[in-house]
């Protein structure tokens, strides 16, 4: 499924260059490489130069006094400039702290479908370039110098030196440019478990190609066939746009290089919208239904047939408005089969649904829209399994109740054919068979439908005890399993609106642990995550009536809502809450860590109109206030 790639602004700045030099220009903030951090994502103080045709800059060339005015500062997270052809300098600063002991440090690029990557590094204090490195699709596999999927680039780099990094980017797919500093062994062990995890996805896509394609040399089914292919182009894609297909499998093959990425997307459309055909069975479905589904499988074989030549603009606008108007046909013809109680489309509905929302998130991680890491860098790759292992039912269901309605014919036809060799002996005989059979086939069939309404029944009630289940998690912080910030807003805005509507008074406590960091940085994370969860117990054990509200509000923070509470009867619960943490035996590992809070209280009748955001505020500066005044107590806003 293919999403149009958000477009970033880029804000124009003009940076002065060094006098020393024409290379010693420098971007305005440098990049801190910590010895406390493993990992430094370049997202700040990136320069971005755009090359035009003819021009052919080179290193020493692109930093000249006179092209300033041209390097502008790029504002978004992770670089992405949608439709550009053309070559583009990135260049940012780089600072590595005195002290940090001798690791290697290596910039990564996690996008490693680009043309080319050119790599330099220049140190402004000695005015001369410390190295120059190539890599990408168009560049031999020997040039890059840690075998990886992703672009690598080790830094020489010493202790508290300072260097300008400098790359120019082409491509000719979409341009995204996601940058990471990396120390050497965090790298190692990152790429080891994208290894495993891309090992466990590709194992996976293989075992189900390979088991569809039996299925069909045993069934002669023509749906595994196009299913087969869907599951293969899938494997293909994921091995071009993860690196691991010209890395280890078509890296001596220079056109299938260039061209893999845009031929296995367009492929992929291609045999999906074959699959999605057979699959649900078009051909006898509304006329509307299967022309458009004829005109999108001859749609992409003629972008198939672009994706062989040389890389356009036009291809990649086709391929992004092809994908949506694909994705978006597939989606609405499912539905429509789905309402109409197809249940092969309603397996196809939850299929599409799963890599719809891996696909999404994907786009909004690798575009920084929202945080990486762990599980969710990969969510395009288990929404494609998801959806692999959900069709894969699906055609295994069709193949049961198309064997099961062959089944029931032929036993009809055997039993008419007894009837009639019956009859032809014996009518009288014939006729009372016939009667006894016509009361069986109606006593079993009040029993299937007896029994399809008990399983029926059964599966509704654990549907409601899942959705009930669902719920209450969906309002539950899963550490300390009070409520979660959702749920607390929600509430919150309803208990304000109430005041304001009645008169009464509304009360909310703010409650920060003190030293919280201290804690984490001294014994651990764990025993962080144990002291949130007796602070949380605590809260809930200190505040009595069943109407007050204890939810998380982030981090080390926790709201306390209170109906009907006015200042005096707020500042008793806190101090009531603060005492009971106060009280909180926290035994770790044989010593004994002293938890205290700070609370601030904000308690008044909600006015007519008053945004809920100032009464937040209001319990907010009185948190402050008791945390600037020596922590371990209680405040009350100026306004309570």
């Amino acid at each position: 499924m293919w999403i149009f790639r958000r477009g970033l602004t880029l804000a124009l700045q003009l940076i002065l260059l060094g006098t020393l030099a024409p290379a010693a220009a420098a971007p305005s903030t440098d990049i801190v490489l910590s010895k406390a951090a493993a990992s430094v994502r370049v997202d700040r103080g990136v320069e971005l130069l755009i090359e035009e045709p003819g021009e052919n800059f080179t290193r020493t060339g692109v930093m000249r006094p006179e092209l300033a005015g041209r390097w502008a500062i790029y504002h978004g997270k992770k670089i992405n400039l949608p439709g550009q052809p053309k070559p583009v300098w990135v260049r940012f600063g780089v600072h590595r702290e005195a002290g940090d002991p001798a690791t290697q440090w290596v910039l990564g690029i996690d996008w490693p479908v680009q043309k080319s990557v050119d790599f330099h590094q220049f140190d402004p204090d000695s005015a001369r370039w410390v190295a120059t490195r190539s890599a990408g699709l168009s560049r031999p596999a020997s040039d890059q110098l840690l075998k990886a999927p992703s672009l690598l680039f080790p830094l020489e780099l010493g202790s508290a030196q300072r260097a300008i990094v400098l790359l120019r980017v082409q491509t000719d797919s979409q341009f995204v440019l996601p940058l990471t500093l990396w120390d050497e062994k965090e790298l190692q062990a990152s790429l080891y478990d994208h290894a495993v995890l891309m090992g466990l996805l590709f194992g996976i896509l293989g075992v189900m190609f390979f088991y569809n394609l039996s299925l069909f040399i045993f069934t002669r089914e023509r749906s595994f066939v196009s299913y087969s292919a869907y599951l293969l182009c899938t494997v293909l894609y994921e091995l071009a746009v993860t690196g691991f297909g010209p890395l280890y499998l078509w890296g001596g093959n220079e056109w299938l290089k260039a061209r893999g990425y845009e031929l296995f997307s367009c492929g992929g459309f291609l045999v999906a919208a074959i699959f999605f055909r057979q699959f649900l069975d078009l051909k006898m479905a509304a006329r509307y239904l299967n022309r458009s589904n004829q005109a999108i499988i001859g749609f992409w074989l003629i972008v198939t047939a672009m994706s062989l030549l040389q890389a356009t603009p036009l291809l990649g606008v086709l391929i992004g408005a092809g994908g949506i108007f694909s994705g978006l046909a597939g989606i609405y013809t499912s539905v429509y089969l789905a309402l109409k109680r197809n249940v092969l489309a309603q397996y196809f509905v939850v299929a599409w649904a799963a890599i719809i929302t891996g696909t999404v998130v994907n786009v909004l991680v690798l575009f920084g829209l929202i945080e990486g890491g762990g599980w969710v860098d990969h969510a395009q790759q288990i929404g494609f399994v998801v959806e692999m292992v959900l069709l894969s039912i699906a055609l295994a269901w069709r193949i049961k109740r198309e064997k099961a309605s062959k089944e029931a014919a032929q036993r009809e036809l055997l039993e008419l054919a007894q009837s009639v060799e019956h009859e032809r002996d014996e009518k009288i005989r014939a006729q009372e068979r016939t009667l006894t059979v016509q009361l069986q086939a109606n006593e079993e069939l009040e029993l299937r439908v007896l029994d399809r309404t008990a399983e029926l029944e059964r599966a509704m009630k654990n549907v409601e005890l899942a959705n009930v289940e669902l719920a209450r998690l969906s309002v539950t912080d899963a550490l300390t399993k009070v409520h979660n910030r959702r749920y607390f807003d929600e509430m919150l805005k309803k208990e304000h609106d109430r005041s304001a509507r009645t008169g009464a008074p509304l009360a909310l406590l703010l409650a920060d642990i003190d030293y919280f960091k201290k804690i984490n940085d001294s014994v651990g994370h764990l025993a962080g995550d144990e002291c949130l969860k007796q602070v949380a117990s605590a809260l809930t054990g200190a505040v009595g009536r069943s109407t007050d509200l204890v939810a998380r509000y982030g981090g080390e923070e926790f709201a306390i809502v209170l109906p009907a509470t006015d200042a005096a009867q707020a500042l008793a619960v806190a101090e009531r809450v603060r005492k009971a943490v106060e009280d909180i035996q926290f035994i770790y590992r044989g010593r004994r860590i002293p938890i205290s809070i700070s609370l601030g209280v904000a308690a008044r009748v909600a006015g007519t109109g008053q945004p809920v955001t100032d009464f937040v505020s209001e319990a907010d500066e009185a948190l402050y206030a008791a945390k600037g005044a020596g922590r371990n107590q209680v405040q009350l806003a100026a306004n309570g």
